[in-house]
């Protein structure tokens, strides 16, 4: 019966095989992209692993080389794509460079935005539930110094020095400063435990201001892109989204130590397999969307859904069942910052160029030393090494890059400010390792709790 429509109706015939060749050229080079972005994520997350630098890098420079900076195979909007994979999608789905082009600038773009997005949320999933609340607790106002402090300087440095050395417009500053709030946790822990300072006074102040930086950066974060959404800096409506970005973060608190434990334990009496990391699953999507409705970002939703099951007795499962799918969404995610990361735009031999790689060395100085200072507000009686803590608070990670994501994909961050902001969590993130190896080998009298 196909066959003898399309016979009878050359327009439709021509329409279905246009269709079905467009499905084919997708299919190919969503297929040609994954193999690309997955390979070179591979092959620089073992090197960086081999020279004991985190695996995020790896992730990044892997978008550097695929991206618009490199070899031109997973790009932005509008960029030209590589004609090498122009030719391998020919061989599968015979069609034009100019159908292909489109359908990257079109299906292959959304996609791949969709894969990142949602990566994200597996990113802050994941921090939820390592999230240890009652670690944050053993040194709290310490840690809340540090965590307040540190969060405070880079952001206020960073929007006043885009503002009047810069001459940025005010959301864009903010939104920059921001990007200089949240720390690295995962990096700052892998290395302390390396060193075996982990459980030291020092390293839970760390871990617990590292803690609650990343909480008040997501809500920050939250608090900036529906400002961008509604185009206007509302004072009545920044402190309404501040006070539900509250609410919805103590809730899950609160859940963290009632609902949570309950909500396993049920799911552990089901008989179908897999109930734990499926209801889990729905806890994660339902908490997105429930942030969503209430005019908060849906990755803070994806963060409190985290913070819900942290505590709980299933939580390393959790962790493991998270980390399977991280390994496809969150290196989409990561991969694709670095793929928009363009370089060229950093070339100090245009002269155009020279304002953002300014820009760069002011975001990496306000960075580090702003974290630096804040570890002298650990106030304690004992004495501990404060110059440790701030180092082990300059390593920026996910939370951040997650700032530049957002940035880039809302056009708020211009692509010049976007780059600074990539280099300079590759800076910290380069400097932090070594130099607080540097700095608790020296001092290896560390005070333990």
């Amino acid at each position: 019966m196909p066959t003898l429509v399309y016979w009878l109706d050359p327009d439709l015939l021509a329409i279905v095989t246009d269709g079905e060749n467009s499905a084919k050229v997708l299919a190919s080079s969503m297929a040609l992209i994954g193999l690309f972005v997955f390979i070179f994520s591979r092959f620089f997350r073992e090197i960086t692993a081999r020279i004991g630098l985190p695996l995020v890098i790896g992730d990044l420079i892997a978008g550097l080389v695929i991206g618009v900076s490199g070899l031109h195979i997973l790009v932005p909007e509008g960029a030209q794509i590589n004609p090498f994979l122009v030719n391998l999608i020919e061989l599968v789905a015979p069609t034009t460079p100019e159908e292909i082009q489109a359908v990257f600038d079109g299906p292959v773009h959304l996609i791949v935005e969709q894969y990142a997005e949602f990566g994200a949320g597996l990113v802050l999933l994941s921090i939820g539930l390592e999230s240890n609340l009652k670690q944050l607790l053993k040194v709290g106002w310490q840690s809340a110094t540090v965590a307040v402090v540190g969060l405070t300087l880079p952001l206020v440095f960073g929007f006043l020095g885009l503002i009047y050395l810069f001459h940025l417009p005010t959301i864009t500053a903010l939104f920059a400063g921001g990007a200089l709030t949240a720390t690295g946790l995962g990096i700052s822990a892998k290395v302390m435990q390396e060193l075996e300072i982990l459980k030291s006074t020092e390293g839970q102040i760390i871990l617990g201001a590292a803690i609650l930086d990343n909480i008040l950066g997501l809500v920050i974060l939250a608090i900036l892109i529906s400002i961008v959404e509604t185009g206007s800096i509302d004072v009545g409506n920044v402190a309404k989204l501040i006070l539900t970005a509250a609410i919805f973060i103590l809730t899950a608190v609160m859940m963290n130590l009632f609902f949570g434990p309950w909500f396993i334990t049920q799911l552990e009496k089901l008989k179908a397999p897999a109930s734990i990391g499926m209801g889990s699953f729905i806890l994660f999507i339902l908490w997105s969307f429930v942030a969503g409705i209430i005019g908060l970002e849906s990755i803070l939703g994806a963060f409190a859904a985290g913070l819900i099951l942290g505590g709980t007795k299933a939580r390393e499962e959790l962790i493991k069942s998270v980390s399977v799918l991280s390994i496809i969404f969150e290196t989409v995610f990561l991969v694709s910052i670095g793929a928009k990361t363009d370089l060229n735009l950093v070339n100090p031999t245009v002269a155009s160029n020279r304002e953002g790689i300014t820009v760069a060395l002011f975001l990496i100085t306000v960075a580090i030393t702003s974290k630096i200072i804040a570890g002298f507000f650990a106030f304690s009686s004992e004495k501990i090494n404060r110059l440790g803590i701030g180092t082990g608070m300059v390593p920026r990670g996910e939370v951040v890059l997650l700032f530049a994501g957002l940035g880039a994909t809302t056009g708020i961050l211009p692509p010049a400010i976007n780059v600074a902001i990539v280099l300079m969590v590759i800076a910290t993130t380069f400097l932090s390792p070594p130099l607080l190896r540097i700095i608790f080998t020296r001092d290896s009298q560390l005070t333990q709790p």
